[in-house]
């Protein structure tokens, strides 16, 4: 951590020093732009966030307070969002599982915002299994893969998010091991499933899966490693893993992938070599700005090795 930190500074003050200030600079005007974001929760009631969005140096986005959000589920209009004085607009409706919903924002002065997205189904996840010694990680110590068997349905688009908390400890004669972390991707990633979504992030959708049931191989590599005492002889490894699957609508999956394209190119390279792409945040909001989307949480029961009593 310490020379990652020295490293970003000496390139820090390296262009720093390459850099002049530019005098009589007139920053071009910027037209506010209404922005309409809201990720809708199953078996909660749905909300929006109504804002404007405003110049590069403005720390945080103008609230909107005169708005008119109107819901619409599975096309007919139900009510009225209600502004909570806390920068939300908030329903009496819940979002439930495979209805559509629908949001239309009337803002003074603005052409009419209007998105909509439909509320996914939580996965259901029927087995979760150990590899050991499935991969290597970078200093090539041994690493096991989960193997993480769910339902899907092969004739419609679905999309799913996963991570998972993990645990692993080696006991020995006279001395142990362990090693934690939360997984949010895979390394060394030979799965179908993931290779097609060109990422080891676990953010996937079913696109090429055309069973009912499909296992996910998970590489595996942990954050935080720990060990005392002699580690010879025969060890017995214990622990548990805890794997949180998430339905994802459409525009969530979409929003997520833009997120990461824009999170995974090599900081350093891109900060040396002077040059960043730029990447638009995926959005489907009509006539505005932001996302409007949903998410079915899911988290599946632990899974202990050999436990101890």
């Amino acid at each position: 951590m310490k020379d990652t930190f020295i490293l970003f500074l000496f390139a820090a003050l390296a262009f720093t020093g390459c850099r002049k200030q530019v005098s009589d600079y007139d920053r071009p005007d910027f037209d506010p732009q209404p922005t309409l974001n809201a990720v809708l929760q199953e078996d909660q009631p749905v909300w929006a966030q109504v804002t404007f969005a405003q110049c590069l140096d403005s720390v945080h986005p103008a609230p909107c307070t005169n708005a008119e959000v109107l819901l619409y589920v599975d096309g007919h209009f139900t009510e009225k969002l209600q502004h909570d004085g806390k920068g939300r607009y908030v329903g009496e409706t819940t979002a439930e599982a495979l209805h559509k919903y629908a949001c239309k924002v009337v803002v003074p002065g603005f052409d009419t915002l209007f998105a909509q997205t439909e509320m996914p189904e939580k996965p259901v996840v029927t087995l979760v299994e150990i590899m050991e010694n499935a991969t290597v990680d970078e200093e090539g110590n041994p690493c096991p893969a989960f193997l993480v068997t769910f339902k899907t349905d092969p004739n419609k688009k679905e999309y799913y998010q996963m991570n998972m908390d993990a645990l692993f400890r080696s006991d020995y004669a006279s001395g142990y091991s362990f090693s934690k972390g939360t997984i949010t991707s895979s390394i060394n990633t030979d799965d179908p499933v993931l290779l097609n979504e060109g990422s080891d992030r676990l953010l996937f959708s079913n696109e090429i899966i055309t069973e009912t049931d499909y296992t996910l191989k998970v590489n595996s590599t942990f954050g935080n490693h720990g060990w005392g005492g002699d580690h010879s002889g025969t060890a017995v490894r214990s622990g548990y893993v805890v794997v949180r699957m998430h339905g994802l609508s459409e525009s969530a999956y979409h929003y997520m992938k833009s997120q990461n394209a824009f999170e995974e190119p090599d900081a350093y390279s891109n900060l040396f070599l002077g040059v960043i792409s730029p990447i638009n945040l995926y959005s489907n909001v009509e006539n505005g700005r932001g996302v409007f989307a949903a998410i079915a949480p899911m988290t599946c029961d632990t899974v202990f090795i050999n436990p101890k009593n």
